[in-house]
């Protein structure tokens, strides 16, 4: 299936503000944004002439005020010959072509009407119901009532549902049982002072001048979305992912998931995602704006801007897929929800990660879809935070049953107008108002190829997210922000619905720059270590992370900055450990745990030292849960057999020409069961070929 098929619009002709350039002088007016609303976007091959036509037109240098309160602003380019800049061009004529098809709709968000969908998922969606239509039934119904205690339960603590603990306190156990347990619950948590104050302080000045410096061919930001920008290796970023605070930190959260021996998932070792960087300043001289900062002036993002910026409508994002969670190549290769979709939702573990090792969460290739496995999202401040500027749903686990259930059943009775203030919206809630559909549509709510999640009022109104999104309190810099990776949250610069800057704590509104750089924990896997290759290429070419250019073209590269960190400032910041998060440097084993592949061996594994040297053969086996001594360089070493496989498996997809080829095999414990248990020969002969090619 195209990604077009799903989110590209039919032309039509555009509002006349829009026409002969005189969107600059056409003030937003209620009558204005009216007509815009009900425009459609224009197709891709509508804006082709326009995009070309920008996008080799030169500017002034840029700076760091015009990145902030001008995104559409594009830097002055390097000079090139001639062939060099129109093959530049093309690419980028190219690229910009492939990123309107891309575009989400989000006109349609902001509507009660959602998005329907090929017919295949139509197909999908009665294949998991298929029956089950009687027990789903009766799943939702309970479903919709301990959603309504929760609900009840987060509006009335707040704050209280963010935990916080310092950084200095997390091998505390007294202060860590608290945090963990309140994490555990509601899937958020704050660590404190993870990057030093004025380790903070001098990465923002450093991150201004680097962008000062350069010559940015800069990509606007979305209208929808008008401070989260596309870098990914300024200094604050690529200092705030090797500093060995943050790193502590993430092993520190993802360790706190559920033990999985049996999975080649090591939690203890975090590598890096390289995200993007939010920066956000007060001041604002656009003519449509968006919390104060002003939009790229183009018909399609005015249309978007205008239409958000009138929008009653709370939206909030689900990142890492949105379609994948219902498809069975997605999150239904190792069944992640099953028991979500089999009307058995409380038994469904939010916090059980096997599900989620082999799982695809980006089928479509979409521009910023995330293809790593990420155990938590997460933000470093490198600024003061202030209330609003960021809001999390604090129900990691009813919340996702709710969103994944909710495309299969309608009410009976639509909403009230009025919608929350009515006196009817209670009885538009009830279980009795909303069934089963007997025949299931081709929609699933907020959802469309290649993009996040969504997550709105109209779409999901049992959600209440007036009532359920929560803020933080005011937190100084250096704070790290973690949640579970099926959360939904909204930064204050997407809630239109307030068209709101967030505000200090004396109540005025916030007037200083702030940054805010993308940290997610991921741990290291098969599947992580084979996009960590492709982003240590990116890193090294300073291209952009290999999500976030799906056409492989490297538009908006950094490779020519000044001022552009190198491995050495990695090395630097965060030393070895910094270094292999990045692929940059392979994992040690040193005394670790290895075994061998003889099903039939029935004595006890032996222990024995062995060698660092990746292509020594000798190494012999040792107890699975064995602690190991640090390596000679002060890197982790693995302790347990997962652990072990894990990262021999790396090792060899980074560094295929230092370390010999690896088939990973069973741990120990689970072959000497096999190999002396009472079964007879042929069985066990069938067994042993049965563990053989789950091996492979």
């Amino acid at each position: 299936m195209s990604k077009a098929d799903v989110v590209q619009r039919p032309a039509a002709a555009l509002p006349s503000q829009f026409q002969s350039g005189a969107l600059a002088a056409a003030p937003i007016t209620p009558a204005n944004v009216s007509n815009m609303t009900a425009a459609k976007i224009p197709s891709t091959t509508s804006t082709t002439a326009t995009t070309s036509s920008s996008t080799t037109t030169a500017s002034r240098p840029i700076s760091i005020s015009d990145l902030i309160t001008s995104p559409s602003t594009a830097g002055s380019k390097r000079q090139r010959n001639e062939d060099h800049k129109s093959d530049r061009t093309k690419i980028r004529a190219t690229r910009m072509d492939f990123a309107k098809i891309m575009d989400p709709p989000i006109v349609s968000f902001y509507g009660s009407t959602p998005i329907p969908l090929p017919s295949r998922f139509g197909h999908l969606k009665r294949r998991l119901v298929s029956g089950r239509e009687t027990v789903l039934k009766a799943s939702w119904d309970r479903l919709l009532a301990a959603l309504r205690d929760e609900i009840a339960h987060i509006e009335s603590h707040g704050t209280e549902l963010m935990p916080m603990i310092d950084f200095s306190d997390i091998e505390d156990p007294s202060k860590v049982q608290p945090w963990s347990a309140s994490l555990k619950r509601h899937g958020i948590g704050v660590i404190r002072g993870v990057v030093p104050p004025e380790a903070a302080r001098a990465w923002v000045e450093e991150t201004k001048k680097y962008l000062e410096t350069n010559e940015l061919e800069l990509k606007p930001p979305p209208a929808q979305d008008p401070t989260c920008f596309d870098f990914f290796w300024t200094p604050a970023q690529v200092r705030s992912r090797a500093h060995p605070n943050v790193l502590r930190a993430q092993r520190f959260a993802m360790t706190l998931w559920k033990d999985t021996k049996d999975e080649f998932v090591a939690t203890r070792y975090p590598i890096t995602y390289a995200d993007r960087i939010r920066i956000e300043s007060a001041a604002s001289d656009g003519i449509i704006t968006v919390n104060g900062s002003r939009v790229a002036i183009s018909p399609q993002d005015s249309l978007i801007a205008a239409a958000a910026a009138t929008s009653s409508e709370e939206i909030a994002q689900v990142d890492n897929g949105s379609l994948e969670r219902w498809e069975q190549d997605g999150y239904g290769r190792a069944g992640l929800y099953n028991s979500i979709f089999e009307g058995d939702w409380e038994s469904y573990d939010e916090w059980d990660a096997s599900g989620r090792v082999n799982a695809t969460p980006d089928l479509y290739n979409g521009q910023g879809a995330c293809s790593m496995l990420r155990l938590f999202q997460g933000i470093i401040a490198l600024t003061e935070i202030e209330p609003g500027m960021i809001k999390i749903l604090p129900s990691p686990k009813l919340s996702t049953v709710y969103f994944l259930l909710r495309p299969f059943f309608s009410p009976k009775e639509k909403a009230p107008e009025g919608g929350p203030s009515s006196e009817k919206w209670a009885a538009y809630l009830d279980p009795s108002n909303w069934m089963l559909d007997k025949e299931q549509s081709t929609i699933i709510h907020g959802a469309v190829a290649g993009h996040a999640q969504r997550v709105t009022s109209s779409f999901h109104p049992h959600l209440e997210l007036k009532r359920s999104l929560i803020a933080p309190p005011t937190l100084p810099e250096g704070s790290y922000i973690i949640w579970h990776p099926d959360i939904a949250y909204q930064f204050s610069n997407t809630n239109y619905s307030t068209n709101a800057r967030p505000t200090t704590s004396s109540g005025e509104p916030a007037s200083t720059t702030s940054m805010l750089v993308y940290a997610p924990a991921a741990p290291l896997t098969q599947q992580n270590a084979l996009y960590l290759a492709r982003q240590r290429k990116a890193f090294l070419r300073g291209h952009p992370g290999p999500d976030f250019d799906s056409t492989g073209t490297g538009l908006g590269s950094e490779a020519p900055h000044t001022g552009r960190l190198t491995e050495k400032d990695i090395k630097e910041v965060g030393g070895e450990e910094a270094l292999q998060a990045m692929g940059l440097a392979p994992w040690n084993l040193g005394k670790s745990i290895t075994m061998t592949t003889d099903l039939k061996n029935t004595s006890p594994p032996s222990t024995s030292s062995s060698s660092s040297d990746p292509k020594d053969k000798n190494n012999t086996n040792k107890k699975d849960d064995e602690e190991s001594s640090p390596s000679a360089d002060g890197s982790l070493t693995p302790k347990t057999h997962a652990e072990v496989e894990v990262l021999k498996l790396a090792n060899q997809i980074l560094f295929p020409d230092r370390f010999d080829f690896y088939m990973p095999t069973r741990a120990p414990s689970r072959a000497a069961s096999r190999a002396t248990s009472p079964t007879p020969s042929r069985d066990r002969e069938k067994d042993k070929d049965k563990g053989v090619k789950d091996s492979n």
